[in-house]
């Protein structure tokens, strides 16, 4: 095709084909595309310079360079090669870390080194006063750990090799033996004489010499000395000897199950005894004195060995008898609450084969036998005998009969007596005031009846010093009267007599006829007697 040299303006475009070229009316072109837009050049599709590219600004999503030379490069994003290589190293392939500062290789490439101090699994550099090399976490060496000038100095953590010689010229420090988990200290490699200041292990066989500073012994050791004197002392068994404990001696955990201190206190359940004994458990307690034969005993008191001033409490002495005794001349006493706690209960003894209460006494003084509630200061539910005398201070109320003799006192002062049936036999009566028998249908009188005096006499049946008066008045025996005998019926068949000379036997006729009846006359004579 002949060159043609010619200008062609295009006001609105420019296309070959449907979107083999494109120019639109903006000057956006587009290669293999109908629509370019957002760059002056657009192609769409493979893309082929065969010379040299310059551009300010390369943007690419995926790039495939055969050789890339550049002055300068900044990746934002990802940078990923197969291999590099800078100046004049060795090319770098499967690269896992690197360094701000040069690390040089030398002798040959067998090893490198930096003037740099180096820190290991840390994202902050060693300082100024740190170690040239800081590891942070575990440092595996397979073969020697030398250190040929300077110490080996670890501030924390373990020393662990499981297996291989640590040597040392000296030790310095306290070596625990539990923190040698394993393997053997035999007797070739310890001299005949061990001369330390602390040993804390767990140790077995014979140990001669004094331990003077010797914490404890763990775990299931027998020892078999003559004396032991310590501070503390843990042993699961003491067979036999003697043990003193200058401040206090422990059984169990803690001392929970026996505590006994230096100030004279006895603790079982307890570490910490307020009293000379004390027995604590969290429920069901209980102290046993058992003597498979003979006396089971407990003295209590200020003498020793049951002495007389003293108390026992006694089991066995006489067969299934239980006693409490008091040796002194003082009392036993069984006290109910305080002053400062006052008790509403009550002693009660009982029955416990068939849990019943005998007999029962309240706080405020009523006893009660076969009666749990006493009302009285005594009361019995049931019958009750007395053989000897029995006092009564105030009344005595009885709800039923009273069967038997009673035998009273020769007097009976201030005594009433009112009974509205049977007979009242009286040996001896003695009226001093009236005498009234207003309500009595029939008085009768035996012999000897005095009213007003205590003089009696067998030859008269009544005698009354100060007059009797009476609606009827009738005596199968003499009346004697000093005084005048009113009523409306007197009889005497043994006639009327008076005790006083020269007087006479003064009888009021009341009224109605035949109110006055002798069976005896007397005339010329002041006697109305039987001849």
């Amino acid at each position: 095709m002949a060159n043609i040299r010619k200008s062609f303006n295009f006001r609105t475009g420019l296309q070959v084909d449907n979107d083999n070229f494109v120019v639109n009316a903006n000057g956006l072109v587009g290669i293999g595309t109908s629509i370019p837009q957002g760059y002056l050049l657009n192609v769409h599709g493979d893309t082929r310079v065969t010379g040299l590219v310059t551009t300010g600004e390369l943007y690419a999503g995926i790039g495939t360079v055969g050789v890339l030379s550049a002055t300068s490069a900044d990746v934002s994003g990802i940078l990923t090669v197969g291999q590099f290589k800078v100046g004049s190293s060795e090319i770098v392939d499967n690269l896992i870390g690197y360094a701000r500062t040069t690390f040089i290789t030398d002798n040959a490439g067998v090893g490198f080194h930096t003037t740099s101090k180096l820190g290991i699994n840390t994202t902050t550099s060693p300082g100024v006063s740190d170690s040239n090399f800081n590891v942070y976490g575990d440092v595996s060496i397979k073969d020697n750990l030398t250190v040929t000038e300077g110490d080996l100095i670890l501030t924390s953590g373990d020393i662990n090799a499981s297996s291989g010689i640590i040597t040392a010229s000296s030790f310095d420090g306290n070596l625990n033996a539990t923190d040698l988990t394993s393997g053997t200290v035999n007797n070739s490699r310890l001299p005949a004489t061990i001369s330390v200041t602390n040993v804390n292990a767990a140790f077995t066989g014979n140990l001669t010499g004094t331990a003077t500073t010797a914490s404890s012994l763990t775990g299931s050791p027998s020892i078999t000395v003559t004396d032991i004197s310590a501070s503390d002392i843990s042993a699961s068994n003491v067979s036999s000897g003697v043990i003193t404990a200058t401040t206090e001696l422990n059984v169990g955990s803690d001392g929970t199950a026996l505590t006994a201190l230096s100030t004279g206190r006895l603790g079982i359940g307890t570490a910490l005894p307020t009293s000379e004994i004390q027995v604590r458990k969290a429920s069901g307690s209980l102290v046993e004195v058992v003597s498979d034969s003979g006396e089971a005993r407990i003295s209590i008191g200020n003498s020793v060995g049951v002495g007389n001033s003293s108390a026992l409490l006694r089991f066995g002495n006489s067969s299934n008898d239980f006693d409490i005794i008091n040796y002194d001349i003082g009392d036993i006493r069984n006290i109910l609450g305080s002053s400062t706690n006052p008790s509403t209960g009550s002693f009660k003894w009982i029955d416990g084969d068939v849990n019943a209460e005998r007999m029962t006494l309240t706080y405020d003084g009523n006893l009660g036998i076969n009666e749990t509630s006493p009302s009285q200061k005594l009361h019995v539910g049931g019958g009750a005998t007395v053989d000897g005398a029995a006092y009564i201070q105030n009344d005595l109320t009885v709800g039923g009969i009273i069967y038997g003799d009673i035998d009273y006192p020769p007097v009976i002062n201030s005594v009433n007596l009112n009974t509205i049936s049977g007979v009242t036999t009286l040996s001896s009566l003695e009226v001093t005031q009236t005498v009234n028998f207003d309500t009595a249908s029939t008085v009768s009188l035996g012999n000897t009846v005095a009213i007003g005096t205590d003089i009696t006499s067998a030859s008269y049946a009544l005698r009354v010093d100060n007059g009797l008066t009476a609606d009827a008045i009738n005596s199968d025996d003499t009346i004697d009267a000093t005084g005048t005998i009113t009523g409306n019926i007197v009889r005497a068949s043994a006639g009327f007599l008076s005790n006083i000379s020269g007087s006479p036997i003064q009888i009021d006729y009341q009224s109605g006829p035949d109110r006055i009846v002798f069976t005896v006359n007397g005339i010329g004579s002041t006697s109305l007697l039987l001849s």
